[in-house]
């Protein structure tokens, strides 16, 4: 049976707001998962937003992302904690599942080989879109090179995306976004109607 998870909005400080969720399940004694939209890629803001927290400035607004068996006991700890701490839980959503949109492009046969790998061999849970078919071209005139040229031996390059549970995809968010050969899109997020 797959967890469900929920998108809670809380209204305040970020840093009030991150210290007392994990201050609360911390002395709670629950290992459960409560992750910053903000710290994860997960788009949840207009674009003036995203531009605002690029440049330093943090909303009033802090989006996490819960289980449910947390998602009622945090509800319950913020409305007991709402008058002395001046923070307000505005909006909870049931998650049905999240993606995110990739594109690839290396220069090496090896390289190549490890992309088609990493996306080719997805963890149990996340799906691949149909349109994803990497693309390899060798050009033989382009042999011995030099790195910078404009032509080159081998090119593989391909574009997809990628979706599931959002613990799921956010966990292999993390495993490629460190990757340069590889340009990921933020999460994006579905709910249950």
């Amino acid at each position: 049976m797959m967890k469900v998870y929920y998108e809670v909005i809380v209204e305040g400080s970020f840093d009030l707001i991150k210290g007392f969720v994990l201050g609360y399940l911390e002395g709670s004694g629950i290992q459960g998962e409560a992750i910053f939209e903000e710290e994860h890629h997960v788009e949840n803001e207009s674009k003036f937003g995203q531009l605002m927290r690029l440049i330093g400035v943090k909303g009033t607004r802090v989006h996490l992302i819960v289980g449910a068996g947390i998602h009622n006991l945090l509800k319950e700890a913020v409305s007991r904690r709402h008058d002395e701490l001046k923070i307000n839980l505005v909006l909870e959503k049931e998650i049905a599942d999240a993606h995110f949109e990739f594109t690839y492009k290396a220069f090496a046969r090896e390289f190549g080989e490890q992309l088609k790998d990493l996306f080719g061999n997805l963890p149990e849970g996340l799906q691949m879109n149909q349109g994803y078919e990497p693309k390899e071209t060798v050009y033989p005139e382009g042999k011995g090179v030099e790195a910078y040229a404009p032509l080159h031996e081998y090119e593989i390059k391909a574009k997809g995306r990628i979706s599931g549970p959002i613990k799921a995809v956010i966990d292999y968010y993390g495993k490629v976004e460190h990757n340069a050969l590889v340009e990921l899109g933020d999460i994006k997020l579905e709910y249950k109607k």
